[in-house]
């Protein structure tokens, strides 16, 4: 009678692709070796007679069996053995000569088996990388005791005991294994190889690793700690190479569709948290830790963030622990005040903000309470780089205090267009990061115009400047005898040619644009840039195409006032430069 508290779902391979299907009901599985350069015939295995048999049609697809491709496992034979005299050459080449008619016979028969490993090899496994002896797989889940069974079926191999003896025994001439069905076990002996996930006791067994495993075993005074390690690394190996995505996927639902119902949360990370490569979900390590949510579930969510992953904090827990909130609270410095734990209670992640901010050098509690009572404050101090976030934040509090540091970060939020240009979290985040990178070769100048408006689009123009600048090669101009006619002096402004792409990168940081991208046109000729003085100090800055003009732009790239406009018609017309029309 089958139990109304169980779930079951089936799985199997969809014959000669490498796509699992579900099916309700479990299927009697008839396995199939297709025709070869080994097999005439394609052959079918009765289950009943326990024989393979000829067959000129395929098995199909019912409620009640499915049809199972059986592949030989690509056995890699061993070189014979010889005793003969100079067997190899310089070029590695057998004199057949030196050869007993035995020794030929051996040589032959590991070639052709050699051949037959090749072949096998290239059919053994799917377009994933999966071994197609993985034919089926079955989830199990129990809603009342909060358990989930994932099993992997595939089918037996025999062991090759004469073959490890060969590798045991090099100096044994070869001797040809027989590759053939009658070698194999019947295709209808099939193992398991299982996980099972108890939510509600924290228990994780598997019954196919061996303890004895190499990769397995540990010499720790924290043996538990120890074999977790060792597991993560086993666990995160088998799904690489091993398991269909689709099954550790639907598995990875089913478990946290329990978890759900144990805490309450909804506990699925997204793809990239939980990724290796960023292409590789890691199901089978993500349904081992979801097992062992601590006894405050809500910190499962902290514990398994990637930022602390990089703070580098070892907290170790027991799991029916009632105090580990607490203890995560005192062991990172936190004050576990009302506010706090009543955001806390809804949002678990406001926990890194605390700890963000307090890294940051701030200590007023309102200030604190101003963050993390506004989603979209906090959400913001999140989402920016952290050590550049606390490196920025610690210079502006000495020299300006808490308070308007925060207001400094805060008002960025609501900071959508500046001067009809996109600012996006992109480029404030590049903008802080660059603020940490470049510090030391920053202008007094920048560095005073970023405590007093932000990160606004002038000042991180400003630091791409300088960024290209510093991490560019340096590009020396070359002009013409045409474009050096363009420099000129007017009622005491100078008209100038960049010498090279540093001084290029210098008029870009003092004019707060962006016009160090320009190097590259300069330097292929699709433009000309002149900058403009006074009292030498970057007044303007000018695009020239030819005999038109694209841009002149003064600082932070507003347009010229009256005076700068009445001796830029003086060049125009002392140059016959035109404005372009861009009509």
């Amino acid at each position: 009678m089958i139990d109304p508290k169980l779930e079951k779902k089936y799985f199997y391979r969809q014959f000669g692709t490498a796509d699992f299907v579900s099916s309700k009901t479990e299927k009697q599985i008839i396995p199939i070796r297709l025709k070869n350069n080994y097999i005439p015939d394609t052959i079918v295995f009765n289950n009943e007679k326990r024989i393979w048999e000829k067959s000129e049609e395929m098995p199909s697809s019912t409620e009640s069996q499915i049809p199972e491709e059986f592949v030989e496992f690509p056995y890699n034979p061993v070189k014979p053995y010889f005793v003969g005299n100079s067997i190899f050459d310089k070029n590695r080449n057998i004199d057949f000569e030196d050869l007993s008619p035995c020794e030929m016979k051996d040589y032959y028969d590991w070639k052709r088996e050699q051949s037959r490993y090749f072949i096998n090899s290239k059919y053994y496994k799917d377009n994933n990388k999966i071994s197609k002896d993985y034919i089926a797989a079955e989830i199990i889940t129990d809603i009342e005791k909060l358990t989930l069974t994932l099993s992997f079926i595939k089918f037996k191999r025999k062991e090759l005991t004469d073959w490890k003896a060969q590798w045991n025994n090099p100096e044994k001439s070869f001797v040809t294994f027989p590759c053939y069905s009658d070698a194999l076990p019947p295709p209808s002996e099939t193992s398991r190889e299982t996980f099972f996930y108890d939510m509600k006791n924290g228990i994780f067994s598997e019954n196919f690793i061996n303890p004895e495993d190499t990769y397995y075993k540990y010499y720790s005074d924290n043996p538990s700690f120890a074999r977790h390690c060792n597991l993560m690394n086993i666990l995160r190996d088998l799904e690489l190479s091993a398991y269909p995505t689709a099954v550790l996927k639907e598995a990875y639902q089913e478990l946290c569709r329990l978890a759900k119902i144990y805490t309450g949360l909804e506990t699925t990370p997204t793809v990239s948290d939980m990724s290796l490569d960023n292409k590789t979900p890691r199901y089978l390590t993500e349904m081992y830790y979801l097992t062992m949510l601590p006894c405050e579930p809500k910190l499962f969510v902290v514990l398994k963030n990637k930022e602390f992953d990089s703070l580098n904090i070892r907290f170790k827990y027991e799991r029916t622990d009632t105090e580990v909130l607490n203890k995560f609270l005192r062991k990172n410095h936190i004050n576990g005040y009302r506010v706090l734990r009543k955001v806390y209670s809804e949002a678990p992640l406001i926990l890194f903000t605390y700890i963000r901010l307090h890294a940051a050098g701030f200590r007023d509690v309102n200030l604190y309470n101003k963050v993390i009572q506004d989603s979209k404050n906090y959400n913001f101090i999140n989402d920016l780089p952290r050590e550049a976030f606390i490196f920025f934040s610690r210079y502006c509090i000495k020299r300006r205090g808490e308070i308007a540091a925060l207001n400094l970060l805060l008002k960025l939020i609501d900071q959508e267009k500046l001067d009809d240009n996109d600012f996006t979290f992109l480029d404030r985040n590049d903008a802080f990061t660059m603020f940490h990178k470049y510090f030391r070769h920053i202008p007094k100048q920048l560095k005073k115009d970023i405590l007093k408006d932000g990160f606004t689009q002038f000042n991180h123009d400003a630091l791409s400047n300088l960024s290209y600048r510093l991490t560019s090669k340096k590009i020396t101009f070359k002009y013409s005898e045409e474009e050096r006619k363009l420099e000129d002096d007017i009622d005491g402004y100078s008209f100038r040619l960049p010498r090279n792409s540093n001084q290029l990168c210098e008029i870009g940081t003092s004019l707060h644009n962006c016009v160090a991208s320009y190097a590259d046109q300069i330097s292929k000729k699709v433009c000309t840039i002149i900058y403009v003085t006074k009292n030498d100090k970057y007044k303007i800055c000018i695009e020239v195409r030819g005999k038109e003009i694209f841009q002149e732009r003064v600082d932070r790239n507003d347009c010229p006032d009256e005076e700068e406009e009445r001796i830029l018609q003086k060049w125009h017309e002392g140059h016959a430069l035109t404005q372009h029309n861009y009509s």
